[in-house]
């Protein structure tokens, strides 16, 4: 059994930490549009439905699959005895999908005024300034040492739209027997306008190798 772990978040809210081996920056997918955004995230199937006629979206859900098979391959090749090393040491991802240490960094807008963006398009409810970066290891709710785990991390500004509808429509992929997945959206219920402590994490799901995954 290979335990495999998806994260959204966002950059928002700071990187992921530790760092996760394989991890996607959806920033440059096109945003859905302010009336679904409005009242919905990515566990609604109206918004995910949307992103699903998005070709870059699409075509960024097949990459990840494929690198999350490839790194499986290899994690059961360590198990088996016939390939040294863990997960840190995976170094074929598409250094495109790699996120650079500075892309990982909120962002920060020249001037809070600006009318559009530093890509030359109007800000959404996607878009913020500053933010807190959470306290927490990743990997603590991974129990078994012993378990061959990889972990996944898709990403967008807030965490709450793009990034968590990829993450739900990863989950909802047939996958290999011999795979544990659970997706955890680290930043789906924060809310930037409201100070304070909040949620930390969001809704988590568990999908073992019968991909047995409800509809929210």
């Amino acid at each position: 059994m290979v335990r495999v772990t998806i994260y959204s978040s966002g950059a928002h809210y700071g990187p992921l930490k530790p760092a996760a081996p394989l991890r996607y920056d959806m920033r440059d997918v096109t945003n859905p549009p302010r009336q679904l955004r409005g009242n919905m995230d990515g566990r609604s199937k109206k918004l995910r439905d949307h992103l699903m006629n998005d070709k870059d979206f699409i075509a960024l859900l097949e990459t990840i699959q494929s690198d999350i098979l490839r790194e499986i391959e290899r994690l059961q090749r360590v198990e088996c005895g016939e390939e040294v090393g863990g997960v840190e040491a995976y170094k074929e991802v598409d250094p495109t999908h790699e996120i650079q240490q500075g892309r990982e960094e909120p962002e920060q807008p020249s001037s809070i005024n600006a009318g559009i963006d530093d890509k030359g398009r109007p800000p959404s409810d996607d878009d913020g300034i500053g933010g807190e970066t959470p306290i927490g290891d990743p990997m603590e709710h991974l129990d078994n040492e012993h378990e061959p785990m990889l972990i996944v991390n898709c990403f967008c500004h807030l965490g709450r739209h793009r990034s968590a509808s990829m993450v739900e429509e990863l989950a909802r992929l047939k996958w290999p027997a011999g795979i544990d997945l659970e997706v955890i959206h680290r930043d789906i219920d924060k809310d930037r306008r409201k100070p304070g402590k909040q949620k930390r994490v969001g809704k988590s799901s568990r999908m073992l190798r019968d991909n047995d995954y409800a509809e929210d």
